[in-house]
């Protein structure tokens, strides 16, 4: 079994391997304020079949990491996507599109995953940037022929942020929202531990060493904290 774990660059819109040391087909990225060295491979794309969806609690270096993690089935190798679970305002970015993505997934097809960034003005004229994530079936066509989407939550039916002034200074809740896809996020964890195999039984999840690959892939510049 080839184990892969992916992270997702927003800058970039693709995805990436680490490695601590130079290897083909490896970037050099540099991170940190003294400048520490590490390798990205990058892919516009990583394909399988989604099997699992989970969220991991790790702690490292005196910190509680919290990531959301889904685990593409591809042959004989287990691509894992691994995200930044929340920051101050609630559920990240990332965390936020994949939910969307996978709303409306019907499980045991074969997808591939696509990262965008979509560039657009706002109302007051201003340049702007929201990362998207796209999933599309392999063996599933649209009227055009092209690979059909699972769709995304129609950004009206998601709860927005209140605001209100706390000693002269206008602070934001999003509370609502948080709650919103904490709860889609259940309803989509639960789909994922009820699905089986044709024999009747759930998969096997690939075995390995979990703590010490997500540190390993996990404590230098993927850190959002």
């Amino acid at each position: 079994m080839e184990y892969k774990n992916y992270s997702l660059s927003t800058g970039k819109a693709k995805f990436y391997l680490k490695s601590k040391t130079p290897e083909a087909g490896f970037e050099e990225v540099t991170y940190g304020t003294d400048n520490k060295k590490t390798y990205h491979q990058y892919a516009a794309s990583i394909k399988g079949v989604p099997t699992y969806l989970e969220t991991k609690s790790i702690e490292f270096d005196g910190r509680t990491l919290k990531f959301l993690e889904l685990t593409l089935m591809d042959g004989d190798t287990a691509n894992k996507l691994s995200l930044p679970l929340k920051n101050k305002s609630g559920y990240t970015d990332e965390v936020k599109v994949l939910i969307s993505a996978l709303n409306g997934l019907e499980l045991g097809e074969e997808v591939v995953l696509n990262p965008s960034v979509n560039k657009y003005t706002n109302a007051k004229g201003q340049a702007k940037e929201s990362l998207q994530l796209y999933i599309n079936y392999v063996n599933k066509k649209n009227e055009q022929g092209k690979s059909q989407s699972t769709g995304y939550i129609p950004f009206a039916e998601i709860p927005k942020p209140v605001s209100k002034v706390v000693a002269g200074d206008t602070t934001w809740d999003w509370s609502v929202q948080t709650e919103y896809y904490w709860k889609k996020l259940t309803e989509i964890e639960a789909r994922f531990k009820n699905q089986t195999t044709s024999s009747g039984t759930q998969a096997p999840k690939p075995v390995v060493d979990e703590k010490k690959s997500f540190i390993a892939d996990n404590n230098d510049n993927g850190l959002p904290f």
